[in-house]
């Protein structure tokens, strides 16, 4: 007796797995995130619905965002393609071909870096940069934050920033996006002035989230959530010079809001499940519906995932070429 074998209908279009994705800042290894964001993107199987994003991983979720919303993954792949091109022939960029020519491409082997860095321990971007100049701020105007803001199909759009005189964070979403809301993701305070925006002033998002997971979880029908992360969670050394110490420090800095909430998340999942336990054992009805168990019923067999680059195999360091000037 022969089985008979159920093929899939060619006619019936590809269900598709709905993932949110979390884009951590890291400056120039925002380049990485785009390598993934590219796969992500070439699998038709899989549909991007939500976006987090900080600092370099906030210029990502934008360029991405706005890709999908005017012609889908194909479109999001040319957009990212051409921004980071256009990133790497930014003013002061053409110094760091050398580096990379000599696979060195650690910011200690660039005296343009070290003598800005230098500037940084003296004076403030107040002080510097008199005219408030942001080397991305023009890649950024061909967004179409218009679109964005008003497109209720376009993907949800989460950035961070922090608030300077509260350090609170502020998630801003698709109705409030604008050049300046990336840019006050991105604002390093010992290279930029702070953003202002409707009165209140902003640094870098990666202070106080990076990048922020709960909007995407809250906000989003993804069942799936990758976090793509440009900052090492673990360092096998302990670091003994000046600029090593100091990589460190800030990846510790901004790593810990992420390790926090992604802590939250998991401690809110335990409640929901033995909450479930509770109600199955005594025979009640169960607790009512909120948006986390409504995340803990659509994720199912879902889960929560953290790509990151390999420093060793890659050859470069945390500290690499642009990271001041594309945004940490």
């Amino acid at each position: 007796m022969q089985q008979r074998v159920n093929l899939p209908d060619p006619a019936r279009p590809l269900e598709k797995r709905q993932i949110a994705v979390a884009l951590q800042g890291g400056g120039s290894h925002g380049a990485f995130t785009w390598g993934v964001l590219d796969r992500l993107l070439g699998e038709p199987s899989l549909e991007i619905v939500g976006i987090s994003g900080t600092s370099a991983g906030a210029m990502n979720a934008g360029v991405l965002a706005d890709g999908l919303r005017r012609g889908g993954a194909s479109q999001a792949q040319l957009a990212l393609h051409q921004y980071w091109k256009d990133v790497g022939h930014l003013p002061g960029y053409g110094t760091l071909w050398p580096l990379a020519q000599q696979r060195t491409w650690h910011l200690d082997h660039n005296p343009i870096y070290l003598w800005a860095d230098m500037l940084t321990r003296v004076w403030s971007p107040y002080q510097i940069n008199c005219s408030n100049y942001h080397p991305v701020r023009e890649l950024l105007h061909r967004i179409d934050f218009e679109g964005l803001r008003d497109d209720a199909c376009a993907p949800r759009v989460f950035i961070c920033a922090t608030n300077v005189r509260t350090g609170l964070r502020r998630v801003f979403q698709n109705a409030e996006l604008s050049v300046d809301v990336l840019l006050a993701s991105a604002c390093l305070p010992q290279m930029y002035r702070a953003v202002e925006i409707g009165g209140d002033f902003y640094w870098d998002g990666g202070y106080t989230g990076n990048p922020a997971l709960a909007p995407l979880y809250l906000g989003t029908s993804a069942t799936d959530l990758i976090v793509v992360g440009v900052n090492p969670m673990e360092r096998t050394t302990v670091p003994q010079t000046a600029r090593a110490i100091i990589d460190r420090i800030d990846e510790i800095s901004f790593n810990s809001t992420f390790m926090l909430e992604l802590g939250a998340i998991a401690f809110v999942e335990h409640l929901i499940k033995s909450a479930a336990v509770k109600a199955k054992i005594s025979g009640s009805p169960g607790p009512t519906s909120t948006p986390q168990r409504a995340w803990h019923r659509r994720r199912g067999a879902g889960f929560v995932r953290r790509i990151e680059q390999d420093e060793q195999r890659l050859g470069v360091s945390t500290a690499s070429p642009g990271d001041r000037m594309a945004g940490r």
